[in-house]
């Protein structure tokens, strides 16, 4: 079988990235020759399909002279808003991936393609293989790009319906996108979200200090209620905890993020260079936060579980549903109510202080268990592993299987 990957943004560097990288290398024990579609800046190095393989769209260039168009407005790298882009630039933009559809066309022909986000491109795809079995998958910025910009959407997305079959994250996802785009709910299969094994694990023997050690590891960016964190860590006033913040911010929120933390050196922000280095990062903290307003599937907490980590989080249904109750239950994770939210990511100030005292609750309570140094059951941790790339491709193998 042959298969092409299709995303408009970087291979890796975003949760949609990731995902892309990481449905390509699983996809590999199959033996499938596999060929990959995607955006390329800045001498970005990715590695995990050789050169002939790739049709990268090269911007910042001379063929296009922007940034990538992010599917978030906020992104880990330099990018351009969908919202700001003139026509002329969405003609340079399509016309870019136009010619490497019809090159990868041409010269690969593939059986089945596989294209990220339920937007622009994968639009572009369902006009240029009429005749190919197509898959979209929907990361929820997709959703969310087509709420802000119904201009767009409304011009630019009008294939959608076409698709074979839409794997989305979770079902209380499939209502989103049958509400969005119109699309047959049949078509759409709840496939979740998966891990990397092989980067994601927990230490042979969980390592403890005389600090209980936090970990936020996300876009920083007011959606992800790192602002609301940092004011509940601080609030807890205990002098056996350190806050690692992973994330590159914008210069916007650099400014912001450096005056909420000065004079606390128990508060450190830095970034890491790849995967590799987050995982090996974990494994060295107790528990993992994700205070976020918005999310689709919240892969990083299930990454986070899978290196043995407590986690708290706000309760994001996707990720929910998919860990399910036993998960729950165990009390490796907690679930923290969100405020009201508007425009998709902003929290009803109102309702924030409500939230920041359930917010504190939540870590207390999971500060106590890493004092207690409580171990997982074997139980939960085989469950955890369940939700690893190797079952998850496994499950999508058999999808395209019963298709061709």
């Amino acid at each position: 079988m042959k298969i092409l990957h299709v995303i408009a943004q970087l291979p890796s560097r975003t949760g949609s990235g990731v995902y892309y990288s990481n449905m390509i290398e699983a996809f590999k024990k199959y033996n499938y020759e596999q060929k990959s579609i995607f955006g390329y800046q800045d001498e970005y190095l990715w590695e995990i399909l050789d050169d002939k393989d790739q049709y990268p769209v090269v911007f910042k260039s001379e063929e296009i002279s922007f940034p990538i168009a992010g599917m978030s407005d906020v992104m880990p790298y330099e990018n351009t808003l969908y919202s700001s882009m003139t026509e002329d630039m969405m003609d340079i933009w399509k016309n870019a991936f136009r010619k490497r559809l019809e090159k990868a066309k041409e010269e690969f022909n593939p059986d089945i393609i596989f294209s990220h986000h339920l937007w622009i491109l994968t639009s572009l795809v369902s006009e240029v293989f009429p005749d190919t079995k197509i898959i979209g998958l929907c990361h929820n910025t997709d959703l969310r790009q087509a709420k802000m910009n119904p201009h767009i959407k409304d011009k630019y997305v009008n294939r959608i319906h076409e698709l074979d079959c839409i794997f989305s994250a979770s079902e209380q996802q499939k209502d989103e996108i049958v509400k969005t785009y119109g699309i047959n709910r049949d078509k759409i299969i709840a496939v979740g979200g998966g891990f990397d094994q092989n980067i994601f694990y927990p230490p042979k023997e969980k390592s403890y200090t005389d600090k209980t050690r936090l970990v936020f590891c996300a876009k920083i960016d007011p959606s992800k209620g790192i602002y609301e964190l940092i004011e509940v860590y601080k609030s807890l006033d205990l002098e056996d905890l350190t806050l690692d913040i992973i994330g590159s911010p914008d210069d916007e929120n650099k400014r912001k993020i450096e005056e909420y933390i000065k004079n606390d050196s128990s508060i450190k922000v830095y970034n890491v260079k790849d995967q590799v280095a987050l995982g090996n990062e974990l494994r060295e903290k107790d528990i993992f936060l994700m205070p976020s307003y918005y999310e689709g599937l919240g892969l990083m907490a299930i990454e986070s579980l899978a290196c043995g980590l407590y986690v708290v989080t706000t309760e994001i249904e996707a990720l929910m549903t998919l860990l399910g109750e036993e998960i729950k239950e165990s009390g490796i994770i907690k679930y923290v109510p969100l405020p009201r939210i508007y425009d998709i990511d902003k929290p009803v100030k109102e309702d924030l202080p409500e939230f920041k005292e359930n917010l504190k609750k939540d870590i207390l309570c999971q500060i106590e268990k890493v004092r207690e140094k409580r171990e997982l059951h074997k139980e939960v941790k085989d469950k955890i592993r369940s939700f690893s790339w190797e079952g998850l491709v496994d499950n999508m193998n058999d999808i395209i299987s019963s298709m061709m």
